[in-house]
């Protein structure tokens, strides 16, 4: 492939899957520089941008991850997964909640059975304190992708804010289970001390 793509190197397309090896070999930088190739060849291919963005992210280099995915949705406002993920960046990294609730809602329409959106918008909308809102997609997450730790840490702190305890505990002591020396863990038996005492 390598070889192939050497002959190619003016077609984004042969760059962004020789990218994609490099990726999927843990060759980081390579990847990225293969990526900013493809881009310089054709600046309007959405697909290196989001490619980045998750890259990025994956280094917790989250400035990196914003401006990339910033971009894709330039290029393509529908994106669905560029908006999805930069969403999810902004409510993690106290961004804009207005923004990544209407982001959210995008990618939402653009992938409406992926647990993933149905995570991210109900995120949204419990960090703009709509719980009731929130609720109903967390559960779909929840139930879609059973083991998600985020998920059932998102839906467990949603219980909370509705005043069900008894279910707000359930699903907390479930995130912890699922990796119990995980940062998330940590914050999920912090929201459940706190329950507790109050």
């Amino acid at each position: 492939l390598v070889h192939w793509v050497a002959l190619n190197d003016k077609d984004a397309t042969s760059l962004i899957l020789l990218a994609q090896v490099q990726a999927l070999r843990a060759h980081t930088d390579q990847a990225i520089t293969t990526y900013q190739r493809a881009i310089e060849i054709a600046p309007n291919d959405v697909r290196p941008f989001e490619a980045l963005g998750h890259i990025y992210e994956q280094q917790g280099n989250w400035q990196q991850a914003q401006t990339a995915y910033q971009k894709a949705i330039a290029l393509q406002p529908e994106n669905p997964i560029a908006a999805n993920n930069l969403a999810f960046l902004m409510l993690e990294r106290g961004g804009s909640v207005n923004v990544a609730l209407t982001l959210a809602q995008t990618a939402r329409k653009g992938l409406p059975n992926l647990p993933n959106t149905a995570d991210t918008l109900g995120w949204a909308y419990y960090s703009n304190g709509a719980y009731s809102m929130a609720a109903p997609l967390l559960e779909e997450a929840v139930k879609k992708v059973p083991d998600n730790q985020a998920y059932r840490y998102h839906l467990g702190l949603t219980y909370q804010k509705l005043n069900d305890a008894g279910a707000a505990r359930s699903e907390l002591q479930k995130a912890i289970t699922l990796d119990p020396k995980s940062p998330l863990a940590d914050q999920a038996r912090s929201a459940l001390s706190a329950s507790a005492g109050t």
